[in-house]
C-alpha cells in the first residue's frame, strides 16, 4: 500500500472533507439524536447518511491535482 503524494496536502481533497463532514454527522447523530427525536425521523438521519456516503463516493472519483510520476 503506497501513500498518496504530499499526504500532508491531503485536507485539500474533497474525498477527506466529505469524510470530516460524514464523522461530524455521526457524532451529532451520538449526541444529538436523543434532543432532536421529535423533531426529526430517523429516516431524515438515513437519507443524510446515504447522500453523504454517495457523495464521498463520487468525491474518489474526481481526479484532484495532476498525475503522480512514474
Amino acid at each position: 500500500m503506497r501513500l498518496i503524494t504530499d499526504w500532508r496536502h491531503s485536507y485539500k481533497l474533497y474525498s477527506l472533507q466529505i469524510t470530516l463532514v460524514i464523522v461530524l454527522v455521526a457524532f451529532a447523530q451520538l449526541e444529538l439524536l436523543p434532543l432532536w427525536q421529535p423533531q426529526l425521523s430517523p429516516n431524515a438521519y438515513a437519507t443524510l447518511n446515504s447522500a453523504l456516503a454517495v457523495l464521498l463516493f463520487v468525491a474518489r472519483l474526481i481526479k484532484q491535482g495532476p498525475d503522480p510520476e512514474r
